[in-house]
């Protein structure tokens, strides 16, 4: 080895010891993640000129004063699988969930012994909070002589309150909830269809009517930061995850908002979801905390059927934007979402960033942020972008990704190629070039078969090895089945 090279690694590696000292020894920064429920790529303005028309102000207040991502994707299309995701940086499906979603009282999906993402902030001196929507089940304990409500039967009536309370009443205790997984405070729901049993810390509190909860949840959080913004600037940050019960049905805009928009109450709704981002930045602005705070606005996945009302009113409207696709689908439209960060004292406003990232690599970039190494069994599969939040290379960027949809079947994304394995019930598989076919509307998997085996070989090695980063090969928590078809 040359003089020369022994001298660029010996500074390549001190200047790296340098950033995580540095890193290490500034001061923390707040953390505030706002997650949607059901929003799609195409409901924000900035996100898609020209042909988006619902007014969403505060989103794009965030993307003037930051950065946004326009290749981000939830890991699943639909909501608790995602939610497991962004939490642990694993992925969902290498859990016991392998379609659809959490029911009410079900186990909770997270294990007891996994560390979230609000242990990594707990053990790095953060208090840690979760306001609204958790979805990863948890069971409960009744009351002392309070009795369980029988099972809803039916279809969901959105008009009822009645219909959306728990089968467990006030008082009731929740068991292995938000504050056994990393989190020192929680005020929320379990999910939509039962939102009325409002839930604070481990128990029921109270039954509100469901247009309450979200007006509720900004209330909360504005009062949270009102308290901890002392102690923030005397060292001790906060971490807030803001799970949204909006525009995810049942769709129940406001008095405030109803009608505001004039394309109807799904619409109102997104117009209020866009209020709750405002809620959060002027609770920062007043106690003079924004400068240090990232804040992240993003979403589970793609926009959900109802939100065809808009595109009906003002057809130039694109709910998924460009993307083929809604909810529960493996196409792009089901899973690439907004997302949005600011961090004024950081990050370059108005900057924009086409690197492929993932809703759990948050975990990866937050420990990445703060100097913490993750263990062989913490983030899996969740890979640091912090170097793209300064517009600066990332060393190992994130190539691949793998995704799964309501019925549990499997896409996997390298580069510009992306694989659907039997993909809504067709007879072969499906590959898109998206660099030319963002749209996924040719299907290439005839013409380019090396391609379909390399891609399939790859996440056959994703599945097997129980992790998609570096590190000691870990278990899934089940045998995993690729090949799900429709149906079965």
């Amino acid at each position: 080895m040359t003089k020369c090279i022994q001298n660029f690694i010996f500074w390549a590696t001190f200047l790296g010891l340098c950033i995580s000292w540095l890193r290490a020894n500034e001061p923390k920064p707040n953390i505030i993640f706002i997650l949607a429920d059901d929003l799609g790529y195409g409901e924000i303005e900035a996100l898609d000129p020209g042909h988006a028309q619902i007014p969403t102000p505060s989103v794009n207040r965030l993307a003037e004063e930051g950065m946004i991502f326009t290749d981000a994707h939830t890991s699943s299309s639909v909501c608790s699988p995602t939610r497991y995701n962004f939490l642990t940086g694993r992925y969902n499906w290498r859990t016991r969930l392998q379609k659809f979603v959490i029911g009410d009282g079900e186990p909770p999906l997270i294990a007891k012994d996994r560390k979230t993402i609000g242990h990594l902030f707990q053990e790095q001196g953060y208090q840690t909070a979760i306001f609204g929507k958790w979805h990863l089940g948890f069971q409960f304990v009744l009351a002392e002589g309070a009795e369980k409500r029988p099972k809803k039967k039916g279809k969901a009536k959105d008009t009822d309150d009645s219909y959306l309370l728990s089968q467990y009443p006030v008082g009731s205790k929740v068991l292995d909830g938000p504050i056994t997984r990393g989190f020192d405070q929680y005020y929320g729901f379990h999910h939509a269809r039962s939102m009325s049993s409002v839930i604070r810390g481990d128990k029921i509190i109270r039954e509100d009517p469901m247009v309450e909860m979200l007006p509720k949840l900004n209330q909360e959080v504005s009062e949270y930061i009102d308290a901890k913004a002392k102690d923030a600037k005397n060292g001790k940050p906060f971490f807030i995850f803001m799970p949204l019960s909006s525009p995810h049905s049942p769709v129940v805009p406001s008095k405030k908002f109803k009608g505001s928009t004039k394309l109807g109450d799904y619409a109102d709704f997104v117009s209020q979801t866009d209020h709750s981002v405002g809620v959060v930045l002027d609770a920062l602005d007043r106690n003079g905390i924004r400068g240090n705070t990232i804040v992240v606005f993003s979403s589970d996945n793609g926009s959900a059927g109802f939100s065809r009302q808009v595109e009906k009113n003002a057809p130039s409207h694109r709910c998924s934007g460009p993307l083929r696709g809604r909810k529960g689908s493996l196409w792009d439209g089901g899973h690439r979402v907004p997302f949005v960060l600011s961090w004024p004292a950081k990050v370059k406003p108005g900057s924009e960033t086409d690197q492929l990232v993932c809703l759990g690599d948050f975990l990866a970039t937050m420990a990445d942020l703060l100097a913490v190494e993750l263990p062989d069994d913490m983030g899996e599969d969740s890979e640091s972008f912090l170097p793209a939040l300064f517009e600066e290379p990332i060393q190992n960027p994130r190539k691949v990704i793998v995704h799964h949809d309501i019925a549990g079947r499997f896409s996997i994304r390298q580069g510009q190629w992306k694989l659907l394995l039997k993909s809504l019930g067709a007879n072969q598989e499906q590959l898109y070039n998206l660099k030319e076919d963002l749209g996924e509307s040719t299907n290439l998997a005839r013409n380019y078969p090396k391609k379909v085996k390399e891609l399939l070989a790859l996440l056959e090695e994703q599945v097997a090895n129980g992790r998609s980063t570096p590190g000691a090969s870990q278990k899934n928590d089940v045998k995993i089945d690729l090949w799900k078809i429709a149906g079965k």
